[in-house]
């Protein structure tokens, strides 16, 4: 099925270059140390980093997944971000690794930097569906994004710059 999006230049070009390009984030973006990469585990004094939990000082973090389709046409672009959690939500969630149950959905907090479309430190709601796959998050009064907010997001995040889609 044709998009609006295909009359736009820049839209044709992203496809050509193999479509919507989601987004991970290695950690959240108050981590001061050196990214995971390939490792499986970080540890740096109490701080540890895993590639779906972290602990910082304090403050206890889950790595989610947030899905935000594009006005006008039929893709989304999908983050792998972190969400900073209460410590009980974040406790309930070791335990169901471990075999127990699911936490509560939950209100949980921005760990990443999402500008322009949302800044870090944004509420979020974190759902953990039945427990088979990463935890999802919804950002509050944001439901999708216009073309032009995903390319600032690509620029932003060092995804892609713009000049890439109107390149001869």
């Amino acid at each position: 099925m044709a998009s609006i999006l295909d009359l736009d230049p820049r839209w044709r070009a992203l496809m050509a270059k193999g479509g919507v390009i989601d987004i991970g984030f290695d950690h959240p973006s108050e981590w001061p140390h050196a990214p995971r990469g390939d490792l499986a585990f970080v540890k740096e004094g109490a701080d540890q980093l895993a590639s779906e939990l972290c602990r910082l000082d304090e403050t206890r973090y889950l790595r989610a997944t947030l899905t935000l389709p594009i006005r006008g046409a039929e893709d989304a672009l999908v983050i792998a971000l972190w969400a900073e959690v209460p410590h009980p939500v974040f406790y309930a969630y070791l335990q169901h690794l471990d075999g127990g149950p699911l936490p509560e959905n939950t209100r949980a907090t921005l760990a990443n930097d999402l500008s322009p479309l949302v800044a870090q430190d944004s509420a979020l709601t974190l759902s953990f569906g039945d427990g088979s796959v990463r935890p999802s998050v919804t950002l509050t009064d944001i439901a999708d994004m216009s073309f032009d907010d995903l390319l600032a997001l690509y620029e932003a995040s060092g995804t892609l710059a713009r000049a890439d889609l109107t390149a001869p």
